[in-house]
């Protein structure tokens, strides 16, 4: 027994870089399970560096120089964010603020409605059924309102925590885009000289992680600016809000649009009730998300993510149930590495 794991392991670690390379994943798994929520600016500056690299890349084929095209990406990266900051922001978190407000309402609007069913509907359901109902549901908005309010203070409390990661952000891509080629040779540094393997897992994971950003970076951009012309023609409450889930939706595989059709489907029924008009605004948003997933989905990713729709939606719950967000968020992108490593890992582990 012991002498045949011996030899399983020897074929698994047939080298040195196989072995580095399996120190360095499980390195990286436990940073990220023990330290993700502490590491959260630094990955979302890599995430933006890495995006703002092919930017700047395709503007030195343009004849732009290396720094001339590094400070006009990263001037450009600015100018967003304080867009961001300085517009969308507030507005996004008015209209959140003023959903908040206006739940006690629906839920007035859903119970009195609820008390009036036995008098309509007297075969259907019973007065005490609607008793049970309603204790149960004064229950639940008591839980939930308690919940909301720990939220609350939690939240408050973290506000010095989003301002220093709105503050190191800029900073943070900065560094990682002025200064990657010594940043990179410093982490070659520590890896073996013979580093084919690790070559060939680069290769495919830098092509179709490239890709695969830049395609939900315009997928983003694409479905939410589409979200929000819908919601403008139909003169929809709470239009920022609605269009920034919408759009970032697209992160969640599958899921995401599933999820996010919920709250506009709800305030939709409520603005409108059971109008022409909502099933007109319900037919326009699944339209969109038709449009999105059978023609801009394919069209930004028919050569960024090779990996099967079933495995796609397994690497999401597996990795967002051990990562959370950033499982969810990163789940095709560790998808493809694992597929990369089994393709690139040495032949002798077959045989």
């Amino acid at each position: 027994m012991l002498e045949e794991l011996n030899n399983l392991l020897k074929k698994v670690f047939s080298s040195e870089e196989t072995l580095v390379f399996a120190l360095l994943l499980t390195g990286s798994f436990l940073i990220l399970f023990f330290l993700g929520g502490i590491l959260t600016p630094f990955l979302i500056s890599l995430i933006f560096a890495y995006l703002l690299i092919g930017m700047q890349s395709r503007l030195e084929q343009y004849g732009i120089n290396k720094l001339a095209s590094l400070i006009l990406t990263y001037c450009f990266f600015l100018l967003i964010g304080i867009a961001m900051i300085i517009w969308l922001g507030p507005l996004v978190s008015q209209q959140l603020q003023s959903l908040i407000l206006e739940i006690p309402k629906w839920v007035n609007s859903l119970m009195i409605f609820v008390q009036d069913i036995p008098s309509k509907y007297p075969d259907l359901i019973s007065s005490d059924q609607i008793t049970t109902f309603l204790q149960s549901l004064s229950g639940q908005i008591t839980s939930i309102s308690q919940d909301f309010l720990k939220a609350s203070i939690t939240g408050i409390q973290n506000t010095v925590t989003v301002a220093i990661n709105l503050i190191l952000l800029p900073i943070l891509v900065f560094f990682f885009l002025f200064d990657r080629e010594s940043i990179i040779s410093s982490f070659l540094a520590v890896l073996p000289k013979e580093r084919g393997m690790l070559e060939k897992v680069w290769v495919e994971m830098d092509d179709q992680l490239s890709n695969y950003a830049r395609g939900k970076a315009i997928e983003i951009v694409i479905v939410g600016v589409a979200a929000a012309a819908i919601f403008i023609f139909f003169d929809l409450q709470y239009i920022a809000l609605l269009s920034v889930l919408v759009g970032f939706s697209v992160l969640i595989p599958f899921l995401g649009a599933f999820i996010v059709t919920i709250p506009v489907v709800a305030i939709g029924l409520l603005q409108f009730g059971l109008t022409f008009d909502f099933w007109l605004l319900l037919g326009a948003y699944i339209i969109l998300q038709i449009l999105d997933g059978y023609l801009l989905v394919p069209i930004l990713f028919s050569d960024a993510v090779k990996l099967h729709p079933v495995i796609i939606m397994l690497a999401v719950f597996v990795f967002g149930s051990i990562f959370g967000f950033w499982g969810v968020f990163f789940a095709i992108p560790i998808a493809t590495l694992i597929k990369a490593i089994w393709n690139s890992w040495p032949e002798n582990l077959a045989s």
